[in-house]
C-alpha cells in the first residue's frame, strides 16, 4: 500500500541507501585531499610568499567545512529517508488495523 502520499517505501529505502553511499564518497574523497587543499607552503621567503600560502590554506579550510556540512546533511537526508521507509508501512499498518 502506498498511503496517503502515495510513497513506495522499498523505492525510499532504495534512496536512503543510495544516499548514505553518496555520503560515504563525499567524505572519503574530501578527507583524501585535506592535506592537498590545507598544506600549502610560501614560495619563497618574504611576506608576499607567506600570505598567499595563508591565503590558500584558509580558502582549503573553508572549503573543506562547506565540504563536510553537506556531507552532514547528505547523511541526515539518508537517515530521515531509511526512517521514512520503515515508519511508513507500520503507520498503514496501523491504520489498517482501526475499526
Amino acid at each position: 500500500m502506498t498511503g496517503f502520499f502515495g510513497m513506495v517505501p522499498g523505492a525510499v529505502g532504495m534512496s536512503s541507501a543510495a544516499e548514505a553511499g553518496i555520503s560515504q564518497e563525499m567524505a572519503a574523497t574530501t578527507a583524501a585531499g585535506g592535506a592537498a587543499l590545507t598544506g600549502v607552503i610560501p614560495m619563497a621567503a618574504d611576506a608576499d610568499s607567506a600570505q598567499f600560502a595563508a591565503a590558500l590554506n584558509a580558502a582549503g579550510a573553508a572549503y573543506l567545512a562547506t565540504a563536510a556540512e553537506h556531507v552532514g546533511q547528505r547523511a541526515a537526508y539518508s537517515g530521515a529517508q531509511g526512517l521514512a521507509a520503515v515508519t511508513a508501512p507500520a503507520v498503514d499498518a496501523i491504520n489498517g488495523l482501526k475499526l
